[in-house]
Parts: C-alpha cells; structure tokens; sequence
C-alpha cells in the first residue's frame, strides 16, 4: 500500500507545487516508485514546472472518460504524473467527492507505487481539506511572512475543527539560514499550538539558491550538478525526517527550480 503525502500551504506563493515536484522527483530517483498527483482542477501547476503537456488528466479521470492508469503519464525519470488542469469552468465542489474516492482507490489499488505525492491547491477548501484526512503525511509549507503563518494557521484550524485532524508536518521554504528557519517554524507552531490541540513537527527547510532562482526566471530547470546535490541533500533532509528512513538509490539528476513559487 503507498504512502500518501499531501503538500499544503493555506496560500499560493510559498514554493508549494515546487516543493510537491521537487520531492516526488527524489523519491522517484532515490526512494522507490512515485505518483504525483497535481489534485488543483482550477490553476494547476505541476505539468509547467515538469514540461510536460499530458493528453490527460485528473479531470478526464474525475469525469469517468477514462480510468486513472490510462491518464498517468512517466516521465523521464521513471516519475509517475497525474495532472491537474487550468479549467475556470471546472465545477470543482461538486467532484470533491469523487476526488477523495479516487485518492482512496489509489491507496488502496495502486501497488506498482510506494508512494503518492498530492499536491493540494492552495487554501482550505473541502477538496483541501478531504484529501488531508485520506493523507499519511500532511507537509504544510511555510515562509517566513505574516500572510504564510495567517493562512496555514486557518487551513490547520480548518483541518481540526472540520476533519478532527491533530498532527501536522512543516517545512520552511526558502529560509536564508537553518537558524533562520527554525526561528520561523518555532514561532509558527507556538502561535499554533497555544489555541489549538493539534502536534505540528518540523521536518526541515530549503534555503534560497540564487542559481536556482534564476533558472526559474528563465524558464529552464536546473543545470548544474553542484545545485542539484544541494537541492537533492535538502530533500533528503526532509523525507528522512518524514518518514524515517534513508534513501535506497542516489542520483541527484532529476531537480527544477525551487523558487518558482506556486
């Protein structure tokens, strides 16, 4: 049975589809078989930061015009991706249902994966908030902003008061020094835990690489192999901590951009 991890946020803007992305691709290369699922169904993300233009997607799946295996497609790596899409006319309250069944099915049929990688669209919506309560992990995505702690504060509140979740995750994105994260992660989870009785762990924080955020700009991914061991030592720092385990491979050669933040 794979490991579910959703990525989550409460806001756009704070590296979460990157972060979602960046460690589906290190599971993938050093972990064992990945699936990403980009589950946003209004602005979806995840095909831009892949290059990648699937014939289908989540919503050809959602809609019944297809099962979920004809609408996943491998990557170069070996990555798994069921797409999201940017669909304004996309009903997407009324597939929230079917969203949480599929996430389920995948659970629970989809043995060729040990893992699965949602990336969540951005707030505390019900779609949000069911695929949390189907999760394993739930990573919440912090910078070191007032409007980040506000959200991510809401979407928790939410996931408590709404789905009785109590044990969250969180990562520091784009933190300029490990001291500065855990600065950031301390003062958010004390805010947090000082008016709700829920467990928040930190599992590690990505620092800013101007290499990096320049071949985000740019459109490209990352090429050079010293920004790939950084970003790669980063994620294993994270999914080590997540779920308490090593890497079982070791390439580094699958890494996009970090601050190309959605």
């Amino acid at each position: 049975m794979p490991t579910i991890i959703s990525v989550a946020s409460g806001k756009g803007g704070v590296g979460k589809t990157s972060m979602a992305v960046n460690m589906s691709l290190r599971l993938q290369d050093a972990y064992g078989p990945t699936l990403l699922v980009d589950s946003d169904l209004l602005m979806a993300n995840c095909h831009v930061l892949l290059n990648s233009q699937p014939s289908l997607d989540l919503i050809d799946v959602l809609e019944g015009r297809y099962d979920w295996p004809e609408a996943v497609h491998i990557l170069d790596n070996g990555l798994s991706f069921l797409a999201g899409r940017t669909a304004p006319n996309f009903l997407v309250e009324t597939n929230n249902d079917r969203l949480t069944n599929l996430l389920t099915v995948l659970k629970s049929d989809a043995h060729g994966f040990d893992y699965i990688v949602v990336d969540t669209p951005a707030g505390s919506g019900v779609g949000v908030l069911d695929t949390l309560s189907v999760s394993d992990h739930m990573l919440i995505v912090l910078l070191g902003q007032a409007t980040s702690f506000v959200d991510a504060y809401a979407l928790i509140k939410s996931a408590y008061l709404d789905r009785q979740l109590t044990s969250f995750a969180a990562i520091v994105n784009i933190a300029k020094s490990a001291k500065q994260a855990d600065l950031i992660f301390n003062n958010f989870s004390r805010t947090v835990t000082s008016f709700l009785p829920v467990e928040i762990s930190y599992k590690g924080h990505v620092t800013w690489m101007q290499d990096i955020v320049s071949s985000s700009i740019h459109g490209g991914t990352v090429s050079g192999v010293a920004s790939k061991a950084r970003i790669a030592d980063k994620m294993d720092t994270i999914l080590k901590s997540l779920l308490v385990m090593s890497p079982v491979f070791g390439t580094t050669d699958s890494i996009i951009p970090q601050a190309f933040s959605v």
